[in-house]
Parts: C-alpha cells; structure tokens; sequence
C-alpha cells in the first residue's frame, strides 16, 4: 500500500502521506518499500509472520512495522484493530526513509526536536502495551483524525490530521521508553513507586481535560499531600506543575510542526483561552508561541538547506 490521502475540496491535488483504516482485517499486508504500518489494537489478538519470526500481540498495545517488513497476519482471535498506513515524512518534510536510517539521524531528531520513530525501526521489538490511562485518549485521537482525512473539513484539514497523528505518536514514544529503550530522567521505567507512575500516565492521558490535583490523586490511588511528596523526590517537581509542563510539551509539537491557529492549539492541549496559552508558554518557556513558532521553524529550514 502507498499511504495518500487527497485533497478535495479544499487544497485540491494536495497529498497527505498517510492512510487510515478502522477495523482493519489485516488481510493481504503490503508496505514493504511503501509505508510504515502503525496498529492500534483495542481487543483480541493477533500473530504475524515477520522475517522468520512469529510475533503475538494482545490487546491493548501498539504494533510497529517499518518498510523494510512485510508482515503477514498468521491468526487472530476477537481482533478489533485500527491501522494507520504512513510515509515519515507525513510528520516531518525531511524524515525520508534513508534519513530516518542514517548516522545522523538521532542527532538531527534530538537537536531539531523531531521525531525518533525508533519503534519502528528498533528491529528487535515490535509489540508494546498500552496503558490502561492512555487507551481513551488514543481512541479519540484516531477518530478525530481519521475524520479528518475523511471530511477535510477546511484548509487544515491537513496540517490538523498531522496534529493528530504526531499527539498518537508521543504517546507511542512514551510507551517504548517505557520498555527500558529510554534511560532518560523524564522515562516512565526509572519511576519506582506505583502511585506516581499511575500519576504520569494519567496526566499524560488526560493533559487536553480539565484536570485538577485531586483527580491526579484519584488515579493515583493516594492522597495529594504523598502525592505532592513523590513527585517532588522522583521528578523534582509537583503534580500541577508536571502537568503544565507537559501540555506546554505537546504544545511545542504543534507549533513546531503544523501552522494551526493559536486557538486550536490552546484548546487542544487544556489551556482555557489564548490569553492563558500566551501567558503559560511564556511563563516556562521564556517566548511566546508564536515567537518560538517562528523561530523553531527558521531553525528547521536552516539545518537541512
């Protein structure tokens, strides 16, 4: 399969390097030299032939194929599984298969604040749980954008179904840190006490809600004041504060990589209007979103002239 999705309506002729499928069968797998293949497998199982392995995958987790696959399904059993068919450089102009491939290709990543994929193209694993705190909020996210593609609603039907897709794939990124792949302070495996890993997960799944301290503890399992005391000795920092640090995370992402308004930006990531985005950002970052819009993308352009 090679991954397009085109403009109708609006942006007419234009080609978005992705493809969705809901309630996929599986059936006939081609992306080899094509695609990468990314499952969001929501019940059941599944086992697929791979180079001579046969990898088994249970609900709920994420399966990663890159092009140099290709996968055939052997059996599955109670299969609900949604399928995102994609070109890297869907996410990112410069992410050719080559470059995602090469020496450099971690360096650019971590110094232009890309994208590492390294799920896909890890080559020993394949399958990776989802967490139960995060299963909603990827739900939600493959509807909109597969909606998105479908409907091309307006001019941003593009840039919006990235958006999308790029929010999936830091989550993604999470849980294959989370494997021991990630030996960062920030990792979701270096964190030893159960009530604070359960408080990340959940802040990094609810991060676009209405989230108070008291649901953090809630989902946690313990009461804000040992809450409060965990957070402070594993990551140095709040509950609250984890979680502002987090939206202004993701909302980097967008500002870095897509051209979406400041209002669909704020909005999706729990700030209550522009004026509250503005001043947030500004307040852990230093600069306004659209000074370090700007100045992200310049940043972008220059490294790969």
């Amino acid at each position: 399969m090679i991954p397009q999705t085109i403009g109708r309506e609006y942006d007419v002729g234009r080609i978005a390097q992705i493809q969705c499928v809901k309630n996929d069968t599986l059936k006939d797998l081609d992306i080899k030299g094509h695609c990468f293949l990314l499952l969001i497998m929501r019940e059941g199982n599944a086992s697929f032939e791979v180079g001579g392995r046969t990898i088994y995958a249970a609900a709920p987790c994420f399966v990663c194929f890159d092009e140099s696959k290709n996968p055939r399904l052997i059996r599955k059993r109670g299969l609900k599984c949604d399928a995102i068919y994609f070109h890297p450089a869907f996410l990112n102009v410069n992410m050719t298969f080559a470059r995602v491939r090469s020496n450099d290709y971690s360096h650019l990543a971590m110094n232009h604040d890309m994208f590492l994929l390294r799920p896909f193209i890890d080559g020993e694993k394949y399958v990776f749980h989802i967490f139960a705190g995060y299963s909603d909020n990827i739900l939600r996210l493959f509807q909109r954008l597969d909606s998105e593609l479908l409907e091309q609603r307006d001019w941003y039907w593009s840039c919006r179904s990235r958006s999308y897709f790029m929010e999936i794939i830091l989550m993604l990124e999470r849980v294959y840190g989370s494997f021991g792949q990630d030996s960062s302070e920030e990792s979701l495996n270096r964190l030893t006490d159960p009530h604070l890993k359960s408080a990340v997960i959940y802040i990094e799944g609810n991060y676009q809600d209405d989230v108070t301290l008291a649901d953090i503890s809630a989902a946690a399992s313990t009461n804000h004041n040992t809450l409060t005391r965990l957070f402070n000795q594993e990551l140095n920092t709040t509950p609250v504060e984890y979680l502002w640090d987090y939206r202004i995370a993701v909302a980097k992402k967008h500002l870095e990589f897509t051209t979406l308004p400041l209002k669909d930006i704020s909005l999706r990531c729990g700030f209550k209007t522009i004026p509250h985005f503005v001043r947030k950002f500004k307040e852990y970052t230093g600069v306004t979103p659209s000074d370090f819009r700007e100045t992200a993308v310049a940043k972008r352009k220059a490294a790969f002239k």
